[in-house]
């Protein structure tokens, strides 16, 4: 009967059951983030314009969110999956599109996590903790919370690649490789990494060669021709390692050849911080599975050697490619650690598995029962969001408009969206939200307000329009 199979694979129901409890609630939490204005033109904004341009025929191409100028999405990111994902605009034209892919796709990396477990340890009852884990893991919480960024969806595809290549199936590790580099361009480096496994571990040369090549081909043309030909200069991110160049290939020279600084810069206090934050909630297992983590080594560089601070916080989308890897480097930790001391019982790994993650999701996490919740979006609400809503959805899309950036995911249906100062007497409208406005927003609205060119048209509390003359 059924129930008697449910009660056999409870660990299979009790997965489901996790999985779209998860969805249900950072479905709800996201779109209430947007509803709410506390998404942003930094980041929604900017993948839904380049989302909304690709279905009306502009492909890849969106306002320069440093600019006025329209750019191809390529100046600043390789996340061709924009474009894969353009479709289902024809479903919901909608920016919650974006963030429901988001956290879909998210709830299936716990379900890998389980996939991967299950074989590698043959244990279904710690499968099912380390899925659990995942779910609660703060990492992958605050990235999903995090507005939508393409490479977030790298986090599922990487794991969903490795549990093929476990399966020797090998065409669906093709497929998911292909989707996580299309999510960012240095993933490509990582999808090399992993043609090496092919070729060494899975003894898959002649595949393993192919990927290895032609990722590295692909990683060489996005970051040394691509990119810069469309930004008219070097990957913008360059500027985040001054210290080691002014071009990625003098930054990764001079980061190898400079090891002192390089070290000096990775035992930094925020730098050891943002460690403790990825690995305790394994209870820094992973570090007994060293060699999945190579896997995780570009982007983890990346992210601790850069100068800008949020690279190595866990509040954004820049740990996507590296909490895979955790995890799959605490399983196999736990196999390393179980075939030397076969006494541990898996039960005591769940348990102290379990513990180290609702320590780390009370501590430092965003969820409900957290010491410091993201809740915002449920417990302060916009009073004039149905006003704001109004307003915006009577806008003609063939209108440009400069706002604050707490409107800008909610204007981006449109060729043309800057966000203030910029576009400011070249749009037809300038717009602001002022909640919890800094001061330079504060004087701009000053400036407006004595700028000839516009006129206030409409006001609603914190809510100002002005329109050109």
């Amino acid at each position: 009967s059924s129930v008697k199979k449910i009660k056999l694979n409870w660990q299979e129901t009790a997965l489901c059951i996790s999985a779209i409890i998860y969805a249900v609630y950072f479905s709800v939490a996201s779109f209430l983030r947007y509803d709410n204005y506390y998404t942003g033109r930094f980041d929604l904004g900017n993948m839904t314009q380049t989302v909304w341009n690709s279905v009306h025929g502009n492909i890849f191409m969106l306002t320069d969110p440093n600019g006025t100028r329209e750019i191809s999405r390529l100046a600043f990111h390789a996340d061709f999956i924009l474009i894969l994902l353009s479709p289902l605009y024809f479903l919901w034209e909608d920016p919650r599109m974006l963030l429901l892919i988001q956290t879909v796709v998210l709830s299936f990396g716990g379900v890998f996590v389980y996939l991967i477990s299950k074989h590698v340890l043959k244990n279904k009852t710690l499968s099912l903790v380390l899925a659990l884990c995942f779910f609660l893991n703060p990492a992958v919480n605050f990235t999903n919370l995090f507005d939508f960024h393409p490479v977030t969806l790298a986090t599922t595809f990487l794991l969903a690649a490795f549990y093929f290549i476990f399966k020797s199936k090998y065409k669906f590790t093709l497929i998911f490789l292909i989707l996580a580099g299309i999510t960012k361009e240095q993933v490509w480096i990582i999808n090399a990494l992993i043609g090496l496994y092919l070729v060494f571990i899975s003894k898959q040369k002649a595949l393993g060669v192919f990927i290895f090549s032609l990722s590295s081909l692909i990683f060489y043309i996005l970051i040394w021709i691509a990119i810069p030909k469309n930004l008219g200069g070097e990957h913008f991110a360059v500027e985040f390692y001054s210290d080691y160049g002014s071009s990625p290939g003098e930054v990764i020279k001079n980061v190898f050849l400079h090891p002192i600084q390089s070290i000096q810069t990775l035992l930094l206090p925020d730098r050891i911080g943002y460690l403790k934050q990825l690995f305790l909630p394994v209870g820094y297992l992973s570090l007994f599975g060293l060699p999945f983590m190579i896997f995780a080594s570009p982007d983890l560089g990346i992210n601790l050697l850069s100068d800008f601070p949020p690279m190595h916080q866990i509040y954004y989308q820049y740990s996507s490619t590296v909490t895979p890897f955790i995890f799959l480097s605490t399983i196999f930790a736990i196999k390393f650690i179980k075939s030397r001391i076969p006494e541990i019982p898996y039960i005591a790994f769940a348990i102290v598995i379990f513990l180290f993650t609702l320590v780390s999701a009370y501590t430092f996490g965003p969820l409900p029962f957290a010491k410091k919740p993201n809740i915002d979006m449920f417990i302060k609400p916009l009073a004039i969001r149905s006003e704001v809503d109004e307003y915006i959805n009577m806008l003609p899309d063939s209108e440009s408009v400069s706002a604050t950036n707490n409107l800008g995911s909610h204007l981006s249906h449109r060729r043309n969206i800057y966000v203030v100062p910029l576009g400011i007497g070249k749009a037809d409208r300038v717009m602001f939200l002022m909640r919890n406005s800094n001061d330079k927003e504060k004087q701009i609205l000053m400036e407006i307000e004595m700028d000839k060119r516009y006129y206030l048209i409409r006001q609603i509390e914190n809510f100002y329009v002005f329109k050109k003359m």
